[in-house]
């Protein structure tokens, strides 16, 4: 059948789009800390190769866990868990990925953390679990995952408060319920998270970071999370 398009402000928007399906995924937000310095620090080009080095990583390591990248943009990346499997598997999968993601950084930084001034590559990580409106979107491109509802904006606030409480990864209670035994003996904190108007119960489920002055993110980065997780 002959898809149908509407225009606007010169886009063109299929609207033969399959209607959303509601689900219960795990969410995770990751960005890498200090990319601005490094930019400003190091030539472009090489922070860049670094980058791409490290997400072509990150992506192996989240289709390993069952788990789909729905964007990458900049020095930031948003995946999902749970596409094919229940939702405790999914939380499991997307906490492992995470916790390989990290090593896959500290490896990088023992055999290549030489050129970089200032200290270690470093990523922060929010992780959570909710009903979300998954489908296909698209507007002058092919349709692509969809992936959209109130605990993906969750998880990308979780993430941006890494840099307030110092801890690399935050889990919220909702995903730290799902989570294997030997896997619970994180510390916890209840939190408000801009935009949400319910405060939330948060695992402290990583480290501090070594680098302190990547804390300081600016409201547009804060926004930028927001934009990109839909």
């Amino acid at each position: 059948m002959k898809n149908d398009y509407l225009t606007i402000n010169g886009d063109c928007l299929s609207i033969n789009t399959p209607p959303d399906t509601e689900k219960e995924l795990a969410i995770l937000f990751l960005d890498i800390r200090n990319f601005t310095g490094l930019m400003e620090s190091q030539p472009g080009h090489s922070v860049i190769q670094v980058v791409r080095r490290l997400f072509t990583a990150f992506n192996q390591i989240i289709k390993n866990f069952q788990g789909k990248v729905v964007e990458i943009a900049g020095d930031n990346l948003y995946a999902v868990f749970g596409l094919q499997t229940n939702i405790r598997e999914a939380a499991n999968n997307a906490y492992h990925a995470a916790r390989m993601m990290f090593e896959t950084v500290s490896l990088f930084n023992r055999a290549h953390g030489g050129p970089f001034e200032g200290g270690p590559l470093e990523i922060g990580v929010g992780l959570h679990t909710g009903k979300v409106f998954v489908g296909e979107f698209g507007l002058d491109k092919p349709a692509a995952l969809s992936v959209m509802g109130l605990p993906v904006n969750i998880a990308a606030r979780l993430q941006a408060k890494t840099k307030e409480l110092n801890n690399d990864m935050l889990i919220s209670e909702d995903a730290y319920r799902l989570l294997e035994p030997e896997d619970t003996s994180f510390g916890y904190k209840t939190v408000g998270l801009q935009g949400i108007s319910q405060s939330q119960q948060v695992r402290l489920a990583g480290k501090p970071y070594n680098n302190q002055h990547s804390l300081s993110a600016s409201q547009q980065h804060i926004d930028y999370l927001l934009a990109i997780s839909g």
